[in-house]
């Protein structure tokens, strides 16, 4: 009787042992998020909010857990962060494990925050497979393809997910989407669009004043054309159906102006990251997507256009090619990737 009863013991206390923190939910209803990518401060950003002592009732129960550092193999300013964001994420109670496959046992929801673009696609595919609801941050992918396929592999596995810029969510960029402007007729935004050799041009930071100016503007771009401002930045434009256009530039800060038919107002600023976590909880706690992935797909088509007209010297470039070139590239990315 008393081997029995010691055999219990040593079981139960390898059982407690082998049990960590972040196994199991803090409190009934707690969504466990997991983050791969530590190289932007987005991840440290994001953390600090959900993790809040005193998160209030639009961010609260929805945690970060563990994290699976790795992200950009071979940007030096994304690979030299990750050190300094780990030691920084653990301090705040995150777990930090060795592989996505680790990290998908312990959470329940992803943030994909890796910087760089180009390993979304292999890295959101186990996460798809496991049935776990991703956001991933921006750039979405590396091309337009890999977009086209992280959508693709979402639907084969029915698991929603969805990308965007912070921009996205400026207090007057979404009152110009619902309609305090009037109808939109026309919008230029403005944003810094630093390049990355690895990224299409406006890919890499140029994303989030085209994230605002579709925000504004919303779907039916069909042509666009790139030129140069009278400085020498970067000055892309769209034709939307309806005659409608918008305007991209390169500049300083965040902002920019649309013209609906009530009335013009400034549109494209940056409210923080506070708006865009909000949106994130409201997907992980329902499941349903807040931006369409047409809509998603529509602003790197006119991203990726933007480039595709810089190599014909400026020319007008559709949309529908470029989505037509891409979406076939997309079924080889997955057809090796996810067979």
């Amino acid at each position: 009787m008393i081997r029995s009863w010691s055999l219990f013991w040593c079981f139960a206390v390898a059982i407690l042992a082998s049990f960590s923190p972040s196994d199991a939910r803090a409190e009934p209803g707690q969504i466990r998020v997991g983050i791969i990518g530590l190289d932007t401060s987005h991840a440290i950003a994001f953390t600090k909010i959900l993790n809040a002592a005193d998160a209030p009732a639009d961010v609260a129960h929805c945690r970060v857990v563990a994290a699976y550092p790795k992200g950009s193999p071979d940007i030096e300013s994304s690979v030299s962060r990750v050190p300094k964001y780990t030691e920084q994420i653990q301090a705040m109670g995150v777990e930090i494990v060795d592989s996505i496959d680790a990290l998908l046992e312990k959470v329940d929801a992803v943030l994909l925050e890796t910087n760089d673009g180009r390993p979304h696609l292999e890295q959101v595919l186990p996460c798809f497979r496991a049935g776990k609801p991703v956001f991933i941050d921006k750039p979405i992918a590396g091309s337009l393809a890999d977009a086209i396929a992280i959508f693709a592999a979402a639907e084969k596995y029915d698991v929603p997910t969805f990308s965007s810029s912070s921009l996205r969510y400026g207090k007057n960029t979404q009152a110009a989407r619902a309609g305090a402007l009037g109808k939109i007729q026309s919008c230029e935004t403005h944003s810094p669009a630093s390049l990355e050799k690895t990224h299409p041009d406006l890919f890499w930071y140029g994303i989030h004043g085209c994230e605002s100016l579709f925000t504004v503007m919303g779907t039916g771009c069909q042509t666009v054309q790139r030129g140069k401002t009278a400085d020498g930045k970067i000055e892309v434009t769209g034709t939307w159906s309806g005659g409608r256009r918008g305007t991209f530039r390169e500049g300083k800060g965040y902002g920019g102006q649309a013209t609906g038919s009530k009335q013009a107002g400034p549109v494209g600023s940056y409210d923080g990251y506070r708006p865009l976590v909000v949106a994130i909880v409201q997907f992980f706690r329902t499941g349903k997507v807040p931006i369409s992935q047409a809509e998603t797909l529509e602003i790197y088509a006119f991203m990726e256009a933007a480039d595709e007209s810089k190599r014909q010297g400026g020319q007008a470039v559709t949309t529908a090619s470029v989505m037509q070139t891409a979406q076939a590239e997309a079924k080889k990315r997955l057809a090796k990737l996810d067979p």
